[in-house]
């Protein structure tokens, strides 16, 4: 199938307001467990993941660890996926 392929016709005012009102929806519910995710992760860095993951260490360098991989996890998250992408579109381009 290629692009010239797919018909694109427009769509009415009632099918627009659907589509757009589903993903509101499921933009709202997927960032919001997402954000509940991190809330969680940030709570048991401070609390568990020091004395879990580096016992050799006094309690706040543990803690400074677990918060520096919670900050590389917070940091990475929108960093991967466009470098991914990028990746992903090159290696495409090579096989065509």
């Amino acid at each position: 199938m290629t692009t010239t392929d797919i018909a694109v016709g427009a769509i009415s005012e009632s099918e627009h307001a659907r589509q757009l009102r589903r993903a509101v929806i499921a933009s709202t519910v997927g960032t919001t467990i997402e954000w509940y995710d991190f809330l969680l992760y940030g709570q048991m860095a401070a609390l568990v993941f020091a004395k879990l993951y580096f016992p050799s260490s006094d309690p706040l360098t543990g803690t400074l660890q677990a918060f520096a991989v919670f900050a590389v996890g917070f940091v990475a998250r929108p960093v991967v996926p466009r470098s991914s992408g990028i990746m992903a579109i090159a290696s495409v381009a090579r096989l065509h």
